[in-house]
């Protein structure tokens, strides 16, 4: 970021003049896991959260539950300063230890997504299991049929690994549910490598004690569903009873569950309006997804199903872009 767009960006005065222009908004953020000390994926280390959360309180900035920004838009409330949302999705064990602890002692008023089966350690997300296999594959290379044409994949350092898993999810996510489970088989074997059917160290889960635990510190828990299957891989049918069962469990285990649902995966290819009203029907009041926008309240206030939120940033100086009126007027513009 320039020096001129960051003092831009710093001036009170011209925030609430061009906050004004741009309309009641929140800049909804999604974090999944803390940085693992392998550097495997991108998680968002300790350090940077803190600075951000520092640089967000001392600018002024409101923080607001996703529920509460739901309630405030939908009633026709007005915003007199801009408002961040902190949100966790999947709800693995380390994102308790290591992000929730700094988002309660800012008062950040986070919301935690988890994944039902995930949590009763029935099951662990099919995109981990996938990354389990291809960080545990002791060969220097894989030859991977990915729809229609053989690939081959070095394996020689930790890029590779990295290339090698993220086209191996990305083919993932165009397959059906039975589909999937064929494919993950697939991987397992050509890995050389045996996927336990609990998580293993390093993938645990945010158990219903740790939730409960945490809850009474502040943290909200949200439905991820029952699976972390995408909605668009399942029939309506089975999406409808994840969706219902999901809820059925958070509501038994937990106090205020949030009645905000969290599409899995969460771009326009995961889910459709159709499964907004499966949703609807379920007794979410809202979703969330990853559509890359700021949420203004007049959008969240036409469709709640429908929350854009951003990914949370690899830097101070671009959080402080996406938390502003800049990114607030940017979100204007037609996609």
């Amino acid at each position: 970021m320039s020096p001129l767009l960051r003092k831009a960006i710093e001036s009170r005065r011209l925030r609430r003049c061009l906050t004004a222009a741009a309309g009641p908004y929140a800049a909804v953020f999604t974090l999944h896991r803390p940085r693992p000390e392998d550097r495997m994926f991108n998680g968002v280390s300790e350090a940077l959260l803190r600075e951000c959360l520092e640089y967000a309180r001392n600018s002024g900035y409101e923080f607001v539950s996703i529920d509460e920004l739901v309630r405030r838009a939908t009633s026709g409330a007005d915003a007199s300063n801009p408002m961040l949302c902190l949100t966790l999705d999947d709800g693995y064990a380390d994102q308790l230890t290591r992000l929730v602890p700094i988002l309660l002692e800012y008062d950040a008023k986070p919301t935690l997504f988890v994944i039902s089966d995930f949590a009763d350690d029935q099951d662990w997300p099919w995109d981990a299991q996938l990354a389990y296999a291809v960080k545990c594959c002791e060969a220097p290379s894989l030859r991977l049929t990915l729809g229609q044409r053989p690939r081959e994949f070095g394996l020689s350092g930790r890029s590779d690994r990295i290339f090698c898993r993220r086209a191996v999810v990305h083919h993932a996510k165009t397959l059906s549910a039975p589909q999937l489970s064929d494919f993950i088989r697939y991987i397992a074997s050509a890995c050389e490598v045996d996927i336990p059917s609990r998580a293993p160290e390093g993938y645990r889960p945010a158990t219903w004690p740790m939730l409960r635990e945490w809850e009474k510190k502040g943290l909200t828990v949200g439905s991820h569903n029952r699976s972390h299957h995408l909605l668009t891989a399942l029939e309506p049918e089975r999406v409808g009873a994840e969706l219902r069962y999901s809820w059925e469990r958070l509501s038994s285990e937990l106090t205020a569950p949030s009645k905000t649902f969290c599409y899995p995966s969460g771009t326009a290819r995961d889910f459709s309006t159709t499964h907004e009203s499966l949703v609807r029907s379920a007794g979410y009041q809202a979703g969330v997804t990853t559509l890359s926008r700021i949420a203004y309240f007049r959008d969240v206030r036409r469709n709640p199903y429908r929350i854009s939120r951003i990914g949370f940033p690899d830097t101070v100086s671009q959080f402080a872009r996406y938390a502003s009126w800049v990114e607030a007027l940017r979100s204007k513009l037609p996609l």
